[in-house]
């Protein structure tokens, strides 16, 4: 998604909107996936209608689930290990982003001064996507390309995204989930990604420019958090290039079909297009199978 510089002018009618629609919906999510000492009970009987509070333990009992943030005094008294919120943890990632970034550009620097290409191998070996790296068996570039950007531009304009729909997602979700997911969707996006540009578009197409093509950015990520933000909060107002509202639903889709018209066809971009895909592919089967059905038990 395209972003202009002014993230809080552009984002507040967006997140207003969605406090004020979706305040039953944030209020039961909260409730049914809260966990912390003392509250389990108190909330479980809020959530479930007299004569079904048995359900409902049985419900928690069996899921076990922690979503939701735990509000007012909870993180104050909670345990030191505890004391990290669902922003520190968007802010912890973005912090991750910047680090990685200061290595790509000393990385670039030596190549281009002292003509030294050693550390740009070692960080293609081990923070790109691309089918050689799964080939030779580096799995973990499945999840280190969601940390790592080479240009400045790229890097603000993820993290703007990430922080301007990441907090909320976080706050919705709990800390573990979270992490969970924005690493899950970096996997999928990855994966997709490496397994398009270094077997289906090669035997298909013939096409082997993105084989050895690196594929960095924390986009698979970034796309998975907006289309779950979307799924969630579909009527949310967003403001496309801080001018155009639109619905957060018909942006998403709007931009999934941009993706999927660049992978199917034959222009050339530097866009991801595969990555993008896969990313949303993980946030639309983690809300059908897993938040949808648990939003149906509420109402």
């Amino acid at each position: 998604m395209r972003a202009a510089p002014r993230p809080h002018s552009a984002f507040s009618g967006a997140r207003a909107q969605m406090l004020e629609l979706s305040r039953t919906q944030r209020r039961s999510l909260s409730t049914l996936f809260l966990r912390g000492p003392g509250a389990k009970q108190q909330k479980t009987l809020r959530l479930w209608p007299r004569g079904q509070q048995t359900r409902g333990a049985r419900w928690e009992q069996h899921t076990k689930a922690d979503y939701g943030s735990r509000r007012g005094n909870t993180y104050r008294n909670a345990p030191q290990r505890e004391q990290m919120t669902p922003e520190s943890l968007v802010y912890l990632i973005i912090a991750i982003n910047g680090v990685v970034f200061i290595l790509w550009q000393t990385a670039v620097s030596r190549k281009e001064s002292l003509g030294d290409a050693s550390l740009v191998a070692t960080m293609v070996k081990h923070f790109s996507a691309m089918w050689p790296n799964l080939a030779e068996g580096r799995v973990w570039t499945l999840v280190t390309p969601a940390f790592s950007h080479v240009e400045s531009m790229h890097l603000l304009l993820n993290m703007f995204m990430l922080y301007s729909f990441g907090t909320d997602i976080a706050r919705l979700l709990g800390k573990r989930r979270f992490l969970l997911f924005y690493l899950g969707a970096a996997c999928c996006g990855n994966l997709i990604s490496a397994v398009t540009r270094g077997v289906v578009l090669p035997r298909t197409r013939g096409d082997y420019s993105g084989v050895m093509q690196p594929a960095v950015g924390a986009s698979t990520s970034v796309v998975g958090i907006t289309t779950l933000f979307a799924c969630l909060y579909p009527t949310a107002r967003l403001y496309l290039f801080m001018v155009v509202p639109v619905p957060a639903w018909l942006a998403t889709v709007g931009f999934i079909g941009w993706d999927l018209w660049r992978v199917m066809g034959s222009t050339q971009s530097r866009v991801d297009g595969a990555g993008h895909l896969g990313g949303a592919a993980a946030a639309l089967g983690y809300y059908w199978f897993r938040l949808r059905p648990l939003i149906r038990r509420m109402r």
